[in-house]
């Protein structure tokens, strides 16, 4: 899914947009619902959508705390996204200084305990707290309602585990005693530790838990992946990882020509250019298409269905990983002209040649190595 095409923007804090994704609708709508059935009148829909928006609002000033810290270290953040689930802050970068990432991660937390504070003093003076603290009240009074929810926010951050907040502070306080890897690999282990026992009181208890219990284990696994991954690409830049000799097509060249080149040499993303010039890539599905529609003769640029944004061949490897999520493979261009293509396979096979040299460079004098 094309997160761009289905999330709108709500407007720009601190020069950073704030969108809101179409799922996060069906939140607001399934909630109203649920107001309406359990109150029987349409004020109960009112105030279950209201109290929602407001949910949101300290969700959205919770990655604001994560951005504005970021930033305070030069990292800008992209954009902040509303989904069913929370909020996305997706940063440039994280740090990896371990006390910038403590601040970075710690600020979304601080900024909830800050509201929070607030909040209680608020109904402190106001009287809401003359009344037994009851689960009743919890549930009637609407800003003692909110305060819970930003209590309960803050803690689940702080759970020491990624992807929470908690995970990531954990991380640089091990990052100050050993190197950046080894702690994420020590914070994940700990955090799918968590996740084991999660999912076992859930499975007693309640069984939120245990979907809680999957979402760290999962996040757990991913971190310390993309990080070694990350760490294995150290020093490389895409001229590196790139593939270099490949086949590509002219843009007047006709499809019946390219359709032959495709099935003769079974390369599945065929650039089209223009003089050296990249245009885009025709996939096997766009070029069936573009023959169905225009034609055996119709010209290759007809065909074009995938126009990534060319990479510059001295950028750090791994920086184009994200890049891959969205597209398989990337061009690579240099003073206006195609020279190499990335993939996720030419990356890794890269990160597994460095690996491998690496092993060797560091290996004693006198072990044995066999002759290739």
């Amino acid at each position: 899914m094309n997160e761009k095409k289905w999330s709108w923007e709500l407007g720009r804090i601190a020069g950073i947009d704030v969108k809101i994704h179409l799922t996060f609708f069906f939140l607001l709508l399934w909630i109203g619902l649920s107001g309406l059935i359990s109150s029987g009148s349409f004020l109960g829909l009112v105030n279950e959508v209201l109290f929602v928006i407001a949910l949101f609002v300290l969700v959205v000033l919770h990655e604001l705390g994560h951005a504005l810290a970021a930033r305070r270290f030069g990292i800008s953040t992209k954009d902040i996204t509303l989904l069913p689930i929370g909020g996305v802050a997706r940063l440039e970068r994280m740090p990896e200084d371990p006390r910038e990432e403590m601040i970075v991660a710690g600020a979304g937390p601080l900024v909830n305990v800050v509201i929070g504070a607030v909040m209680f003093l608020a109904l402190l003076l106001m009287g809401a707290f003359n009344q037994p603290l009851t689960a009743e009240l919890l549930q009637t009074n609407f800003w003692v309602r909110l305060l819970s929810v930003n209590v309960s926010l803050a803690i689940f951050n702080l759970i020491p585990a990624f992807p929470m907040d908690g995970g990531r502070v954990l991380r640089a306080i091990l990052a100050t005693r050993m190197d950046y890897v080894k702690a994420t690999r020590t914070a994940a282990n700990i955090g799918r530790g968590l996740a084991v026992l999660m999912g076992i009181v859930g499975f007693f208890v309640n069984p939120w838990l245990i979907l809680i219990a999957l979402f760290v284990w999962s996040g757990a696994g991913s971190e310390a992946q993309s990080v070694e991954l990350k760490a294995g690409l150290q020093g490389l830049a895409v001229r590196d990882g790139m593939v270099s000799q490949f086949y590509q097509v002219e843009a007047n060249q006709a499809l019946e020509s390219v359709l032959q080149l495709s099935m003769a040499t079974g390369q599945g993303h065929l650039p089209v250019v223009s003089n050296g010039r990249f245009l885009g890539f025709i996939r096997r599905g766009d070029l069936l298409n573009a023959m169905q529609r225009l034609g055996r003769r119709a010209p290759a640029y007809a065909a074009i269905g995938s126009e990534p944004v060319g990479i510059d061949p001295d950028m750090p490897l791994y920086e184009v990983l994200p890049k891959l999520t969205v597209n398989r493979v990337l061009p690579v261009i240099e003073q206006g002209q195609l020279i190499g293509l990335v993939t996720s396979d030419s990356v890794q096979q890269r990160m597994w040649l460095n690996q491998k040299l690496k092993g060797e460079r560091t290996a004693p004098p006198n072990e044995k190595r066999d002759i290739v």
